[in-house]
């Protein structure tokens, strides 16, 4: 006589449901072990990684950029970008929280926001701008 072991089905849940957790948990932490390398590089040696501080000074003239052209409280819609999409989307919604505005998919909207390659001056100056445009 062979004996079968049968498996509870609330066990087996569990156990994907901690796969899929340990999975998204993988998949964040990237993203956070990235952020804090960049840092740690501007912090001990500005001109170390240059990528890293190209990101930044972006990042910060996209924000002044959107501080001058946006108003806060504004609905925008995201136009995306060429390259990086993923990125700036995220980046652009960020912004966009920190500044009080909401960001929507569809036709009640303020402004449509997107972000333009530019050709750099110079190596550490910004290598993007904004594009706003008010809907009427």
């Amino acid at each position: 006589m062979t004996t079968t072991k049968h498996r509870n089905p609330t066990t087996i849940a569990r156990i994907v449901v901690a796969l899929v957790g340990v999975g998204c948990l993988l998949l964040t932490a990237q993203g956070a072990v990235q952020a804090t390398g960049r840092g740690a590089a501007l912090m001990s040696d500005r001109e170390h990684d240059l990528p890293a501080l190209q990101h930044q000074v972006d990042l910060e003239t996209l924000w002044g950029q959107f501080v001058e052209q946006v108003p806060t409280g504004s609905r925008i819609s995201l136009t995306p970008a060429r390259a990086n999409k993923d990125l700036w989307r995220q980046r652009l919604s960020e912004l966009a929280v920190l500044r009080g505005c909401v960001v929507v998919e569809g036709a009640p909207r303020d402004y449509t926001v997107g972000v333009a390659s530019v050709q750099r001056k110079r190596p550490t100056s910004a290598g993007v701008r904004l594009v706003v445009r008010k809907v009427d």
